[in-house]
């Protein structure tokens, strides 16, 4: 759509580098408010991130480059001209990120899955603007589509936003799971729901990706990652009352059959969905009245120091 988004006399600013340094920007002001509400040291965490947002940065770049190396041959100038020829790879960003965050946390000797489930939270966040720089630079094209398809720079036909439909997935999910992130919350239960939602996103959107290579096998990686750190990590912290991950597998598997056999269940899944669905709309209408307060008119005359018009009794 728009790969350069502005020029400075002769140079360039590309949608998907500026985007990707507001990513890296909007990450750390998210690791910066989680260490802040955790009550930790800010400036070792912010150091500890900064490391490993370079080693997620060169898997990232490294892995590209492996994927594309037809094109890059033994040019080590295409190789790291990141501006001239840009790109980088989810699945090297994220084991990039992943090792580098493990390795590291030991060195600051800070804990390893409190690190992980704050770095999880501000990786989500990069996902979302990073996803708009994709969109506007051409990277990640969808699939062929007259159904909200749009022009993508380098390729022909118009293309689904599949970029696009990820940003506003991811932004659902990190609306969901913030309230966890900033109250007190089981190590590792943050990162282990955020590696399976991601899984399933991507899973999901590899389907409506132009060129569909290893997705789908990291895809299924991350959810078994994801279920692997609940059922371990957050296991041990609980020490009582853990969960049995073949019992849960049962219920999963037997569930469609005790749905349509038992009216009981049926009847409590529908009242608990009406009843979450009436809070729900409860607290948005609650909300939504304290945003019309603050956004009225009378308010803001009063903010930029002119008085409101009195109407004669």
């Amino acid at each position: 759509m728009f790969p350069v988004l502005f020029s400075i006399g002769k140079v360039s600013i590309s949608s998907f580098g500026f985007f990707l340094a507001a990513a890296f920007l909007y990450s750390i002001f998210l690791i910066w408010r989680q260490a802040r509400a955790a009550e930790m040291d800010e400036e070792r965490v912010l150091d500890l991130s900064l490391l490993t947002f370079l080693g997620g940065f060169l898997g990232a770049r490294v892995y590209f480059i492996l994927e594309n190396l037809q094109f890059f041959g033994l040019d080590i100038v295409k190789m790291f001209h990141f501006l001239k020829y840009p790109g980088v790879s989810f699945w090297g960003g994220f084991l990039g990120g992943w090792i580098s965050l493990y390795y590291l946390s030991r060195r600051f000797k800070l804990d390893f899955w409190q690190m992980a489930d704050i770095g999880s939270v501000a990786f989500l966040g990069g996902l979302i603007v990073a996803d708009i720089g994709c969109l506007l630079g051409g990277c990640s094209v969808g699939i062929k589509s007259s159904f909200l398809g749009i022009e993508m720079v380098g390729v022909v036909d118009k293309r689904f936003p599949v970029q696009l439909l990820e940003a506003v997935l991811f932004s659902l999910i990190l609306l969901k799971i913030w309230p966890s992130v900033t109250h007190f919350h089981l190590r590792g239960k943050i990162v282990s729901s955020v590696l399976i939602f991601i899984g399933i996103v991507k899973f999901a959107t590899e389907f409506l990706r132009d060129s569909q290579g290893t997705g789908f096998i990291f895809s299924i990686v991350l959810i078994a990652l994801g279920i692997a750190v609940l059922y371990k990590v957050v296991n041990v912290s609980l020490r009582s009352g853990k969960r049995d991950f073949t019992k849960d597998l049962k219920n999963l598997v037997s569930f469609p059959i005790r749905f349509v056999r038992n009216k009981q269940l049926r009847v409590d899944i529908f009242q608990k969905l009406h009843k979450s669905w009436y809070n729900y709309m409860v607290n948005f209408s609650w909300k939504w009245k304290i945003l019309a307060k603050n956004l009225s008119f009378n308010r803001l005359l009063r903010r930029i120091h002119v008085r409101p018009k009195i109407e004669n009794s």
